[in-house]
């Protein structure tokens, strides 16, 4: 469990505003968001059919949709095959259909041969633990999210302040990675502010065409290499939030040293992404933001073109008409997926966003954008004291997979699966 992040999760305010003139929902599973898409002419997914505070489908980790505490209620230190702790990032789907959850307090990655069609699946194999009942912080302590293409998977190593490599996608337990980023080889960590190296690291994602993306989180930077990296610590190509490798503060648009006005350039821990290799979305967490590049950036520093969440890129509030601490994004080229983690909800845009502010078609978790409250099925602004099919508690990870949207539902200690209607 993340530090920083417990600190936001406890002390920061939380103030609603009104909606009536700033951000509107459409009627449920409604249209589009307008302009964008997958790009020109190419296959795009049909449109998931979604509705406001639409009930999940399947449950992975809980013994049943009511269950909210770690490994099925039974604690932190006593993981099976179908229980979770803490899944913290997006899961991951390979072309075979093999689903991987990041299971973050229980220090291992669980995969599942077929993606899990009845509640409580166990998982086939373990990545990070010999077994299914250890969990010993080892080569995957804390995981935050798996990213998979090009046949290869990336996992971000949070507490090893690295993201490990697997060159094929591991088919069984016991398969260790190839290479190791952010450090100069497996036995070391630093988290020196330079292009080598990594200050935990909430997110990395691969592209099809051989590019490595990651969320240096407490450097409050996003690195880029141009080809996947093939040794050890092998430093980054771009930098992102920063004009070069040897800054790391946050909002520092000067560059400084010292934490300055937000602007469309800067970050402050940015914890999501998502690319298709042609755009680049970023979730900017303590910003309460998403930033959206509209061409693949080229350049250090160079600005985004689009924020979400906010009315402008130099406002951060935090409320149901904002974001709230987001953490995982995807899109399947067609619609949009954030987890806007402290308003424990997760909105979709029907259309790819095109312009700042722009409203979201759907909202899971909640039954509309004014109601915020965790595990709150009868939406009387209180948490029920146990969990639903509908609701959520801080999620932290999304993703697209077919007809299909997976969600991992962090502090209820499970992953959903909702089904297109």
């Amino acid at each position: 469990m993340k530090n920083k992040n417990l600190v936001n999760l406890t002390s920061r305010g939380l103030t609603v505003l009104s909606l009536a003139a700033t951000f509107t929902l459409s009627a449920c599973g409604g249209g589009g968001g307008g302009g964008g898409s997958g790009g020109g002419g190419e296959n795009l997914p049909p449109l998931l059919n979604l509705s406001n505070f639409q009930p999940a489908d399947i449950v992975i980790g809980q013994a049943d949709f009511i269950g909210t505490g770690p490994n099925k209620e039974t604690g932190y230190g006593t993981p099976e095959a179908d229980s979770l702790a803490t899944p913290y990032g997006n899961p991951a789907v390979s072309p075979s259909g093999t689903l991987f959850i990041s299971d973050s307090s229980n220090n291992r990655v669980l995969g599942y041969h077929t993606l899990p069609t009845v509640n409580t699946a166990a998982a086939d194999f373990v990545l990070g633990q010999p077994d299914f009942t250890s969990n010993e912080p080892g080569m995957l302590s804390s995981p935050q999210g798996v990213s998979i293409a090009g046949g290869r998977m990336a996992v971000a190593n949070f507490d090893g302040d690295r993201v490990l490599i697997y060159n094929t996608i591991p088919a069984g337990g016991g398969t260790e990675p190839d290479v190791v980023v952010g450090q100069v080889d497996f036995n070391s960590q630093e988290d020196t502010c330079d292009a080598t190296h990594l200050n935990s690291p909430e997110a990395a994602t691969l592209t099809a065409d051989g590019r490595l993306v990651v969320a240096d989180s407490a450097h409050n930077r996003v690195l880029i290499w141009n080809t996947l990296p093939t040794t050890h610590g092998q430093p980054a190509d771009l930098v992102l939030g920063q004009a070069d490798f040897t800054h790391c503060d946050p909002n520092d648009d000067d560059q400084d040293g010292l934490s300055g006005p937000r602007s469309a350039r800067t970050l402050d821990y940015p914890t999501g992404l998502w690319t298709d290799g042609r755009r680049l979305a970023v979730i900017d967490n303590d910003n309460n933001r998403v930033l959206i590049w509209s061409t693949f950036p080229t350049s250090h520093f160079q600005p985004a073109d689009i924020v979400l969440g906010q009315a402008d890129f130099t406002s951060a509030s935090a409320s149901t008409g904002t974001l709230d601490t987001p953490y995982g994004i995807d899109s399947n080229g067609r619609q949009f997926a954030v987890a806007d983690s402290r308003n424990h909800r997760v909105l979709i845009w029907n259309g790819f966003p095109t312009s700042n502010f722009q409203q979201a078609d759907i909202v899971l978790g909640q039954s509309d954008l004014t109601h915020n409250q965790s595990n709150d099925d009868d939406q009387n602004g209180e948490d029920d004291g146990a969990a639903s099919a509908r609701v959520l508690n801080f999620p932290a990870g999304v993703r697209f997979y077919q007809d299909k949207l997976l969600i991992s539902d962090m502090a209820n200690h499970r992953v959903l699966i909702f089904q297109s209607q």
